[in-house]
């Protein structure tokens, strides 16, 4: 029995509080929302990292032959420096049809260009290209954590997946139904059902497999706890291919490693050449070659300080499990089968991006209808939803200036925080779409003037004229819309 009859068991609860709980509650799934967002959007623009980076950098020069000579004198020079611990060599299969070599570890380090010949073309700077990449696979943040905090996003992103479908058991059906000239909430509602389901295959390949790169991490760690110390390269060791045990020697010449390999054009033929600890004992030599006709995207083979073989990893043509493992980023990406299947990508992770987007928009249509309005927490949404790209695009604009990662996290909260405080939906996606639109013409006509004539790659002038009508069109879409309203009202 009670002590006290009469008595609530409950502590009574204060007026207001659960309005407050409901409203703290509804903020945290805008917080998680905003970043599947993010990553989904980022991870669209990233897919073209290459295009992107021949077009932040478009004086580097293009590479069609390379022998081993070049590699040798390029590797020479980034192993000046006996600090050096790692020195890669990125052939024109993986660079846009150029060629760097990137030195770890020693007093300067850096990633240069490397011209006809091996010579050395100066530093490579593509800032915001690797703002872009970054930001979708650890949102800038310290690059274990981050890319944890992405696979928990991807989780998230994958429940709502797989329960969306669970929740529409006409889905399929009603797959190629889009009710069009009524309800603006049931247009919204159909065009997000029929894009979640058209890209069903699409969407589950890039989550699972974005998942997979985070939660890696966060199980690693904990079995490098449990298991080793806390040493996470035990963990990964086994996937890092054959210890080098030959004494310490200068790095030994490609032309003899190629032969062995029977690589006759290593532009087409080998993805990168790697060698760690040059020079010193155990030092080990990785080449990677290309599988042009696979998903994975290649086998590494090693070889010791001597030139001598000691195994390969079968990233393309080993174990099942290798096999997997080695394709999951490139299914990730869509690294695999060139330029059409990059633009595949590209819509389909719009299309992505979008549902992310609408599924939070519905969700406060619906808010709306019930009569329970939240217009402050839609007009941050959508200051979010339009702010994040703008945000990205003036960072662009502003690199050499300022770094890209200052600028998008100030600006893109501003404008989310601003557009709250405005507390007007409409005004506020309309004023998001403008401030894109400016800023894509913006950057389009910077980046003409800083590089004059025409674009050296396909890539970079298919960037340069994407930027310029996606801004032209925004801009013109907004002020026919002011038009309307001014000649209505």
């Amino acid at each position: 029995m009670s002590r006290h009859p009469g008595r609530p068991i409950w502590p009574k609860v204060r007026p207001g509080f659960v309005k407050e709980a409901l409203a703290g509650h509804s903020a945290l799934g805008l917080f998680a929302g905003a970043m599947i967002y993010l990553v989904c959007l980022s991870g669209t623009v990233a897919v073209f990292v290459a295009d992107l980076r021949a077009w932040e950098a478009p004086q580097a020069p293009r590479i069609e032959t390379v022998g081993a000579a070049a590699i040798d004198r390029a590797v020479a020079r980034a192993t000046a420096d006996d600090a050096v611990s790692a020195v890669y060599v990125m052939l024109p299969r993986m660079v846009a049809g150029r060629m760097t070599v990137a030195a770890y570890g020693g007093k300067a380090e850096a990633t240069q260009w490397v011209g006809p010949g091996g010579a050395s073309f100066g530093e490579l700077k593509t800032p915001w290209t690797d703002f872009v990449d970054g930001l979708h696979m650890y949102l800038t943040l310290p690059r274990t954590i981050g890319m944890i905090a992405v696979g928990l996003v991807g989780v998230m992103l994958l429940t709502l997946l797989i329960s969306g479908v669970l929740a529409h058991p006409r889905a399929f059906r009603d797959a190629f139904t889009l009710r069009l000239g009524g309800s603006k909430r049931i247009q919204e509602a159909d065009l997000h059902n029929r894009l979640s389901i058209w890209g069903l295959p699409f969407h589950l390949t890039v989550t699972l497999t974005g998942t997979f790169f985070g939660l890696a991490n966060l199980l690693a760690l904990a079995l490098a706890t449990a298991a080793y110390d806390g040493d996470v390269a035990k963990v990964y060791a086994p996937l890092e291919g054959p210890a080098a045990r030959a004494a310490a020697s200068p790095p030994p010449p490609m032309g003899p490693i190629f032969a062995q390999l029977g690589v006759v054009d290593p532009a087409r033929q080998v993805n990168y050449v790697g060698i760690e600890q040059p020079g010193k004992a155990g030092q080990r030599i990785a080449v990677e070659l290309a599988a042009p006709d696979r998903l994975p995207r290649g086998d590494r083979w090693f070889f010791d300080g001597a030139g001598k073989l000691i195994g390969r990893d079968g990233g393309a043509t080993g174990s099942v499990g290798a096999q997997t493992y080695a394709a999951v980023a490139t299914l990730h990406f869509g690294s695999f089968g060139g330029w059409p299947v990059r633009l595949v990508y590209g819509v389909l992770g719009l299309a992505l991006t979008a549902i992310a987007a609408g599924g939070l928009s519905i969700w406060f249509a619906r808010r709306r209808d019930a009569g329970r309005p939240a217009p402050r927490l839609e007009s941050a949404w959508l200051g979010w939803v339009w702010g994040v790209p703008a945000a990205m695009t003036v960072s662009a604009l502003a690199t050499g200036a300022a770094a890209p990662t200052l600028v998008f996290w100030p600006l893109a909260i501003l404008l989310a925080a601003g557009a709250a405080v405005l507390g007007r939906p409409k005004a506020a996606a309309r004023s998001g779409r403008f401030a894109l639109g400016v800023s894509l013409m913006a950057l389009s006509v910077a980046y003409a003037s800083r590089h004059p004539g025409p674009a050296q790659t396909v890539s970079a002038g298919a960037v340069q004229a994407l930027c310029l009508l996606l801004g032209l069109g925004l801009v013109a879409g907004v002020m026919r819309g002011l038009r309307g309203r001014w000649i209505g009202g």
